[in-house]
């Protein structure tokens, strides 16, 4: 009897073990073919982002070409004038793209259709800061239209001539007919001024919406163009930098031109604005001007699970637009 017991309890011992063996071997291939399945789901995700990633890249280039295309109708359309009346400022609402626009990708699901955002900035309206050093050597007038305008803003003016400096060393003079070697590289974009002393982030976040670095030579096709000092538009350009370009206003004088006649009308001519600001001042002809090269576009391309934001940089020249960087963020 006691052996027959002592059997029995092995046998009961050996057919738990067997359950506890195929439970655990039935999780192991649980966690084996879940596994499996999660490397598929993450491969077939990441393939669709990059494809969607793709299509966002492709939109982004057939909106450039699109932005070209409207800057070079309307060089042809009204010439050296431009303002803010014109379709290449209007800005694009959130609009849904069709499989026209995204090449061929199927766009079935209607939550998640290819959107676009976006517009055309005039960057002439804007400083330019590289016209503080021209032709290597430091431009007093420009230095003085950025200190006015560090001033309009609340900044310390001696903040100028740091740039002032800085910029010396990016743009060396002539020495004997050559060009001396520059000890420092150039400043492509608002954020380079990080490397300024003096210019943190809260005056850089001022200045964003006043200032620009817009290039010194520009290559379009197989020639190089000059395109030093750009004066600023005085049809698109705020009030603050009216104020600082024209020395003889203040700023709520360049405010009731903008806000007053310039809402009603755009000008041809610096003699012509000149007549609607208060008290008729001279307007600097090496500062000012009433048409621009240089356009930002700014936009904002979603679809699928792919979002992008961008800032491109076009020159518009005679023949031809070209661009000159394109930023994504």
């Amino acid at each position: 009897m006691r052996g027959a017991r002592r059997g029995a309890c092995r046998g009961v011992r050996q057919a738990g073990v067997a359950i506890i063996s195929v439970l655990l071997v039935i999780t192991l291939a649980t966690l084996i073919v879940s596994g499996l399945f999660w490397r598929e789901h993450v491969t077939v995700r990441s393939v669709e982002n990059r494809l969607a990633l793709a299509q966002v890249r492709w939109i982004e280039t057939a909106v450039l070409d699109w932005a070209s295309v409207v800057l070079r109708v309307d060089q042809a359309s009204t010439g050296a004038v431009d303002h803010l009346a014109e379709l290449w400022a209007t800005p694009v609402a959130e609009t849904v793209l069709d499989e026209t626009v995204t090449g061929g990708a199927r766009l079935a699901d209607s939550a998640n259709d290819a959107r676009l955002a976006g517009q055309i900035f005039d960057a002439q309206a804007r400083l330019n800061l590289n016209n503080l050093v021209l032709d290597g050597l430091p431009s007093g007038a420009h230095r003085e239209v950025f200190e006015r305008l560090l001033a309009i803003l609340g900044r310390p003016e001696s903040l100028a001539a740091r740039l002032q400096a800085r910029l010396q060393q990016a743009y060396p003079p002539l020495v004997d007919g050559r060009r001396a070697p520059a000890s420092a590289l150039p400043l492509l974009k608002l954020a380079d001024l990080r490397t300024v002393p003096g210019f943190d982030e809260a005056t850089i976040a001022l200045l964003e919406p006043y200032v620009a670095f817009l290039p010194k030579r520009v290559r379009t096709g197989t020639v190089e163009i000059a395109t030093e000092n750009t004066r600023i538009n005085v049809n698109t350009a705020p009030a603050e930098v009216l104020a600082a370009a024209i020395g003889s206003i203040d700023l709520q004088a360049a405010r009731r031109f903008v806000e007053g006649a310039r809402q009603r009308t755009f000008f041809a001519s610096l003699d012509v604005a000149r007549s609607r600001f208060d008290g008729t001042p001279a307007l600097p002809a090496n500062l000012l001007s009433v048409g621009s090269d240089f356009f930002f576009v700014k936009g904002m391309i979603r679809f699928d699970r792919v979002e992008s934001h961008s800032e491109a940089l076009l020159y518009r020249g005679p023949n031809r637009v070209e661009l000159i960087w394109q930023h994504r963020y």
